[in-house]
């Protein structure tokens, strides 16, 4: 069985993942690494300290990053992802990411935790909401 590919998150991103507010991850493609199918799991890597199944929720969209611009407003109404020019400067101050420009291709990566049923595998419960 072929090892299941890795999303790794900044710190800080497990928790909107987790309550659903999080739901695509926008990156710099690379070839096999970023090639997810609608339904496929992957370890979602958090760096707050927890590995998380995945399930992807479409196909990966890949186009040179002008071409996956999208506003927040479009977004909100039509659903899936956002992508704007506050988005792409946020994007080049990560490591490996400083030399990419609008021409580079990205790509889309929409997820959700893993749901058993109806019932994610993983969720924040009121206690998490108590302090």
């Amino acid at each position: 069985m072929a090892e299941m590919k890795r999303l790794v998150f900044g710190e800080g991103l497990m928790v909107p993942s987790l309550d659903g507010s999080k739901r695509f991850t926008v990156r710099k493609y690379r070839e096999g690494a970023h090639d997810f199918q609608k339904h496929e799991i992957a370890i979602g890597e958090f760096k707050d300290g927890f590995d998380i199944l995945l399930c992807i929720t479409e196909d990966t969209k890949k186009a040179p990053f002008r071409e996956l611009k999208r506003s927040k407003k479009t977004a909100k109404k039509e659903g899936g992802h956002y992508f704007d020019a506050a988005y792409f400067r946020d994007l080049k101050t990560y490591p490996g990411y400083e030399d990419i420009t609008w021409d580079t291709m990205g790509a889309v990566i929409s997820f959700e935790v893993l749901h058993v049923g109806s019932v994610p595998a993983v969720k924040l419960n009121a206690n998490a909401y108590a302090r």
